[in-house]
């Protein structure tokens, strides 16, 4: 057991198939408690660009997809414009590049430009049409002020002749959307202002909130759409699926992106901290594939992950936040990622996934779509 200062929470879910594929989930959980506030960083991304999505298959009749080619405006501050874009495979700015460099880099400028798109009102709104009362999405991952934050940028986008074809104003979110009140959202007993330590906890009270149950569950849904209730499901178009199953999985070299292919920056265990938290090393097994989220920020470290083997029919999911935090100082950048919650993650990834290749199952699955989508070219 670890000390209570790391303020761990755990979740592994073993996966079983019946004789027609469907799968059939048992969780372990260890430390959970909802009521205990820590940092998502970028496990927000998540539904976030999920719920992008959904918001393009609303737009499918005017001819929107991730595709399409968008321009943004500016017309508040803390806004950026954005109109050029040649690092993807389309060569214009299109919803589809942000989610690609999302999933191979947790890239916090893409994930700016989703918040943007989808607005402080629908992410917030769409998470509860869905059953998800607690999680709070509120901030971009810049200096913006919580005013700032609630106002959007407009975006147009274009069909091949530059013609606009949907054009979406500024937005802005009159509702009050707040962590739940049970939450003690103080965190930390001193915090760095830029200039000096203030001895006091710090408020994330104003800030996001993703419990680590409703992400995991948001990736299970995901994944195994048929292991959820309907209401839980995303609306996502196969195509979608078969793109997110293909980057979700990739390693940043696999990648078109030039600079992800720079060693050991994108090494292969960048943002999967499970099994390969603690390692430098290239993984040649193309049949070990993670699809992942990370959220690291603040001293706290995250990952949220289903992990396969492909050849072997091994799969389970394995959601954990650690708090690595030992001076409990906030923005001083001591924080113990390296010594403590990397090799915590490698370590313990490993030890069910060698658990699970050992398990005995009737019924192994197939993989079929997760293969389709990686013998597909890039999407």
């Amino acid at each position: 057991m670890m000390p209570e200062w790391y303020e761990l929470q755990l979740i592994y879910v073993q996966v079983d198939r019946d004789k027609y594929g469907i799968p059939h989930l048992t969780y372990h959980k260890l430390g959970i408690d909802r009521g205990k506030y820590f940092y998502p960083a970028s496990l927000v991304k998540l539904p976030t660009l999920l719920l992008t999505l959904e918001k393009l298959q609303s737009l499918k009749s005017r001819g929107v997809d991730k595709y399409t080619r968008l321009s943004i405006g500016k017309e508040h501050s803390c806004q950026f414009e954005f109109k050029t874009d040649t690092s993807g495979l389309e060569d214009y700015p299109c919803i589809a590049n942000f989610i690609r460099r999302i999933l191979l880099a947790s890239d916090n400028w893409s994930y700016n430009r989703l918040f943007e798109f989808v607005g402080q009102k629908e992410l917030n709104d769409g998470l509860r049409r869905k059953g998800y009362t607690d999680p709070v999405i509120l901030k971009r991952f810049a200096k913006c002020d919580d005013d700032e934050n609630r106002f959007t940028n407009p975006f147009c986008f274009y069909d091949d002749e530059g013609k606009i074809i949907y054009s979406q104003p500024e937005q802005e979110n009159q509702s009050a959307f707040k962590l739940p009140a049970y939450i003690d959202a103080k965190v930390g007993k001193g915090f760095w202002d830029g200039k000096k330590i203030l001895e006091q906890p710090r408020d994330f009270s104003n800030n996001n909130y993703l419990p680590l149950e409703d992400a995991l569950e948001m990736l299970i849904s995901f994944i195994m759409p048929e292991a959820v209730d309907e209401q839980k499901r995303w609306d996502l178009s196969p195509h979608d699926r078969l793109f997110l199953l293909q980057y979700f999985s990739m390693y940043p070299r696999e990648s078109m992106f030039e600079e992800y292919h720079n060693w050991p920056k994108y090494e292969d265990s960048y943002k999967k901290y499970f099994l390969m938290g603690d390692h430098k090393d290239t993984i040649y097994d193309g049949a070990l594939r993670v699809f992942n989220v990370v959220g690291l920020s603040y001293g706290f470290a995250s990952d949220v992950a289903y992990v396969v083997n492909l050849r072997e029919g091994v799969e389970f999911f394995l959601a954990a936040t650690i708090y690595t935090n030992h001076d409990d100082i906030l923005n001083d950048e001591t924080y113990e990622y390296r010594n403590i919650a990397f090799p915590f993650f490698g370590r313990f990834g490993r030890i069910i996934y060698d658990m699970e290749r050992a398990r005995e199952k009737q019924y192994l699955p197939d993989f079929r779509e997760i293969k389709q989508a990686l013998s597909l070219p890039p999407m």
